[in-house]
Order: structure tokens, then sequence, then C-alpha cells
């Protein structure tokens, strides 16, 4: 029964009819492969675009197996897994990210691009106006940031707000309230961890914008 199936295809395709048929299916591959080539490079998000040249791939890897070309089949079986790589690459990036937008970061991989020091009560960490080149993390004890009358406690990031205005000063003082221990960062490895680092880059940007908005508060408050 399977051998009469087989000999009927073979004869099929063997025919004017299975020819052409063969031909217009090849053609129509062919056309796909181009569609999907073209439509990868109208793309401007990265997913879609790895997934559009994924299926690219299938189709170019399909006619280069049918038609027995060497070079095309080369081609996307190659970038095929590496497109697949890519994609999984970006969904465990878009993870990452919003876990990081979920909770809040955990420092301690900072940690080693750090390096120690330590303030009195009573100190100044740094005063409003002054030149910035570097921004904290409190290990222990207790800072005010005086402008805004918020206390900061062990875990905080601060005097980071620096890095990204334009004339690079502080723009509020930071009191110690009590001895306290700081890790400190310059601002050339705060932004090279920046860039590196998706979940550090979008934690920065979040915790900017809620003091931008509590700021804003605080202003509208007092206008009041």
């Amino acid at each position: 029964m399977m051998s009469d199936l087989i000999d009927a295809m073979t004869n099929w395709a063997t025919s004017d009819s299975g020819k052409s048929a063969g031909t217009i299916a090849l053609t129509t591959l062919a056309w796909a492969e181009a569609a999907s080539v073209v439509g990868s490079a109208y793309m401007k998000r990265m997913i879609p675009l790895r997934l559009t040249a994924m299926v690219c791939n299938v189709l170019g890897v399909t006619y280069g197996l049918l038609t027995g070309t060497l070079p095309t089949i080369a081609k996307h079986a190659i970038n095929l897994p590496l497109n697949f790589s890519r994609l999984r690459e970006m969904n465990r990036l878009i993870d990452s990210v919003r876990e990081a937008n979920a909770n809040d970061l955990n420092i301690e991989w900072l940690k080693p691009f750090m390096h120690p020091e330590s303030v009195r009560a009573t100190d100044f960490v740094f005063r409003k106006g002054d030149t910035a080149n570097e921004a904290y993390v409190l290990v222990d004890g207790k800072i005010e940031i005086l402008e805004r009358g918020v206390v900061l406690g062990p875990g905080a990031i601060f005097g980071e707000m620096a890095l990204f205005t334009r004339s690079g000063k502080r723009t509020a003082t930071a009191k110690c309230l009590t001895d306290a221990r700081l890790l400190t960062i310059t601002y050339e490895q705060f932004e090279q961890l920046y860039f590196q680092n998706p979940e550090f880059g979008l934690y920065l940007v979040r915790l900017i914008v809620r003091r931008f908005e509590a700021n804003h508060i605080d202003e509208e408050l007092e206008s009041s």
C-alpha cells in the first residue's frame, strides 16, 4: 500500500503537472524567503526582528535543501541558531528588567567596585553646590538630606543625582546624624556599570524619577 502511494507520488512528481507544481512551490518559497528578509529590515523592535529572521532562516534552509544550493543552506543554517540565541538573550533581559522594575535592587554586587569610608556624626558628606565625582551607599548609620528633610538608612544609594545634571554640582546637602560607614564609587565606574548592567540602569532611572516626583510634591506643598 505504502509502496503504491510512493510510486504514485513519484510518477506525479516526474509528470509535467508535477514539475509545474514543483516550480510554482519553489518560486513561492523563494518569494516568501525574500519577503521575510525585507520584513525583518522594516522591524523596529529587536524581538520581532529576530523572529522574522528565524522564519527567513527556516525558509532559506528549506529552499536550499530543495534546490541543492549549499551556500544558501550554510548561510541560513548558521544564522538560525544565532538568531535563536539572541532572541533568548533578549527575553532573559526583558525578564531581568521586569524583575528589577518590580523589586528593589540588591546592591551586594556593587561592593567590589566601591571603597569604604567612615564619617562622624555632624560631619557633612557633601554640601549643595559642591562639585560631584562620587556616589555613595550607606552601610551603617543615618544620613539626612537637609533640603528635603529626608533621613536615609542602611542600603540607601545617594549622591548620584549630580551625575545626571548639566552642571555636575551637588543638588542637596548630606549630613551625618550618627557615625556612619559608607561605600563610595566614582562617577566613571558608575557610568560603566550603568551601561553594562540593565538592571542597575533601570534601578537608577526609577530612583531618580521617584526623587524628582518627591521634590515636585514638596514644591507644590510649599507653594500652597
